[in-house]
């Protein structure tokens, strides 16, 4: 599933390629995609992006459009729509945003307001709000499982599966750990953690393992530094121990045993 870099590199890219465009309309091919009213947007101009959580808004001249990819989609323009697209829009100029999603798990919204689909989202892990004192106080509140936690939407936005995994190796703490048995080292160690992963990945354009390409259809290459994820049996970067593979809140989760000890 696109997490929070694959996201952050629509929203940049598609600034670079498609701000100020005029849409003419739009259709859902895939009918489920969206059920809001294409006439809404007829002649209202790309004005600029946001992304919240693994959300991409897209702020037109009065309204927004809201993208959340799920696990396969990823967003195309051009002018000829690729097999699997549910949701497009048409350009003035002739040029298409499609929504292409063989999985059909994608969704997009028309809104005045975006707070209507993502009020629901935690603080987001790279805003000046995200500090040190902050994630104190909304982890000590907490005494679930820390991988569950990390993938809670309500309380970061944007974290998913590798990303977890590559935060609790880096910041050595094991997946099944209790959020209240942290100490204030190992919650500042988990809090830099969150954000050096993050941004990492968003240097490298975030990460490819099925269909995502970025607005350009650029692979994401974070794949190529990832330590733990998907790395069942290989040498752990730290100590060559094995990874291993166990199941998390049904997430499969890897992680090296002597560097994440429980």
């Amino acid at each position: 599933m696109p997490e929070l870099p694959e996201v952050d590199s629509y929203r940049t890219g598609l600034d670079k390629m498609i701000k100020g465009w005029k849409l003419k309309g739009g259709r859902s091919i895939w009918q489920k995609a969206c059920i809001d009213d294409f006439s809404i947007v007829e002649n209202q101009k790309i004005k600029g992006f946001d992304r919240r959580g693994k959300y991409l808004i897209i702020n037109l001249s009065k309204n927004h459009i809201i993208i959340h990819l799920r696990m396969t989609g990823r967003i195309d323009v051009g002018l000829e729509t690729p097999k699997y697209t549910t949701v497009e829009f048409d350009f003035e100029n002739g040029q298409k945003m499609y929504l292409v999603d063989y999985r059909k798990f994608g969704r997009v919204w028309i809104v005045d307001n975006p707070n209507t689909i993502v009020n629901h989202l935690g603080i987001e892990p790279l805003s000046s709000k995200f500090t040190l004192k902050k994630f104190n106080e909304l982890i000590e509140k907490r005494s679930g499982t820390i991988k569950p936690l990390l993938l809670n939407q309500a309380f970061i936005a944007g974290i998913g599966n590798y990303l977890a995994d590559e935060i609790l190796f880096k910041s050595s703490i094991h997946p099944l750990r209790k959020a209240n048995t942290l100490s204030g080292k190992e919650i500042k160690d988990l809090y830099n953690s969150i954000k050096y992963i993050i941004k990492k990945s968003i240097d490298y354009g975030g990460t490819t393992f099925l269909t995502f390409r970025g607005p350009e259809g650029k692979k994401g290459e974070f794949w190529k530094k990832l330590q733990v994820f998907r790395k069942t049996g290989e040498p752990c970067p730290h100590c060559e121990s094995p990874i291993k593979r166990i199941v998390v809140g049904q997430r499969g989760t890897h992680y090296c045993e002597k560097k994440q000890k429980l």
